[in-house]
């Protein structure tokens, strides 16, 4: 499909479906009738293979106490190492409700309070929040912004600051929410080789893996250097994001190390007391083994690309001043407005002004980033055209 007939197809006014992102505002913002672009889920329905295969699943079976499925586990190393190039064995898999869930066990697990974490930021505030919650210290490690927008690593500022704070666990973040970054191998080696050197658990949120629209290919941490930092690393993902079903509480928590993984399965033993989510797997097992799942995906991808290159041509033609940074993955676009916003009138201007729930900056990784907002692009074009437009005509009305 083209990206018009996927849309026609597949988009769905989710108002009134209590959805947080439409439904929800009143959880974030001072109105509720804003058009928002702020929870990273998508406005599309998943593929067609997967809805049946649920509704198959009830129709014919009981929703008892359920172990888990060995197709599940078979489609989930397939899809890796298809897609992925990366070879998994099924010992190496447990589970967790959701990506953010498995790092707070994994926190628990390795971490003890008062351990440093760190995290390189601009970042997902929940990696903040896993921490913090837990009283482990964050230990921001602030990327380098530059002039083409793109976002690298100071090494050695990393490397001091591990050393400094004694940090014990390091969130990587790939592709990176938010700035839409996909991270290569070299890069990735230096991140690991110092975590290695001083003994950093990592952990690998790898749940964007499969939107990647630019043209780096990703690469799964346990993969990096022929696998050499797998035995300390932990990484995780879920179809939640690839597929549009984040309501289907189910990730997978990979861990090649033994003993990392008797000790995360311990932890989550402690407070988590069920089997698997059949209908989780189900649903998984069909994503990963339908090939109409898999042309879905790559129509989706198509028209969040032509959302991206709309939104960007349309706003740096009329606001050149904008610093856009490039979306190699993730559905999610990262804009700093500081040439033409204050930093204080930005929750004024996108929510009074323009009519907009954005992500704000400040979400992010604190006031640093206060003028940036992040904008969710998978929905419909002419969603993405009303936020465009709203933005360059407040933009244009406030600088005459």
């Amino acid at each position: 499909m083209n990206p018009e007939e996927f849309t026609s197809t597949y988009y769905i006014d989710r108002r009134g479906t209590h959805s947080r992102k439409w439904d929800g505002q009143h959880l974030k913002f001072s109105r509720t009738d804003l058009l928002p672009l702020w929870v990273a889920d998508m406005d599309f329905m998943p593929p067609r293979c997967i809805q049946e295969a649920i509704c198959n699943y009830v129709k014919a079976n009981p929703l008892g106490y359920t172990m888990t499925n060995p197709n599940y586990i078979e489609a989930v190393i397939s899809w890796y190492k298809r897609r992925h190039n990366c070879t998994i064995i099924s010992d190496w898999l447990t589970s967790a409700p959701n990506v953010i869930t498995g790092i707070m066990w994994c926190i628990a697990a390795f971490t003890k309070t008062n351990d440093a974490i760190a995290v390189l930021t601009p970042v997902y505030g929940a990696f903040d929040a896993s921490a913090s919650d837990a009283k482990r210290p964050i230990i921001a490690v602030p990327m380098n912004r530059n002039e083409d927008n793109r976002y690298s690593v100071d090494y050695s500022a990393f490397e001091a600051a591990i050393v400094k704070h004694g940090v014990k666990l390091f969130i990587h973040c790939n592709p990176h929410n938010p700035v839409g970054h996909v991270w290569n191998e070299d890069e990735m080696d230096q991140l690991f080789s110092i975590c290695k050197r001083h003994g950093v658990l990592i952990i690998s949120d790898e749940i964007h893996q499969d939107l990647v629209t630019g043209p780096l290919p990703f690469t799964s941490a346990l993969t990096v250097s022929n696998g050499a930092y797998a035995n300390n690393i932990i990484a995780m993902s879920s179809l939640s994001k690839s597929f549009n079903m984040a309501s289907l509480h189910h990730a997978e928590v990979i861990i090649p190390n033994e003993e990392l993984r008797r000790q995360y399965n311990a932890c989550k033993s402690l407070v988590y007391h069920t089997d698997s989510d059949v209908i989780a797997e189900a649903a998984i097992t069909a994503a990963y083994t339908h090939a109409e799942a898999e042309m879905w995906l790559m129509d989706l991808l198509a028209v969040v690309k032509e959302n991206y290159e709309y939104m960007c041509s349309h706003l740096l033609q009329a606001l050149p001043e904008l610093r856009i940074s490039p979306m190699d993955g993730t559905y999610l676009v990262w804009i700093d407005f500081g040439a033409y916003v204050k930093a204080e009138d930005m929750h004024d201007v996108f929510e009074n002004q323009c009519g907009i729930a954005p992500g704000f900056g400040e979400w992010f990784g604190g006031e640093s980033y206060a003028t940036f907002v992040r904008l969710n692009l998978a929905t419909s074009l002419v969603n993405i055209k009303i936020a465009t437009n709203r933005i360059i005509q407040y933009v244009h009305q406030s600088h005459k």
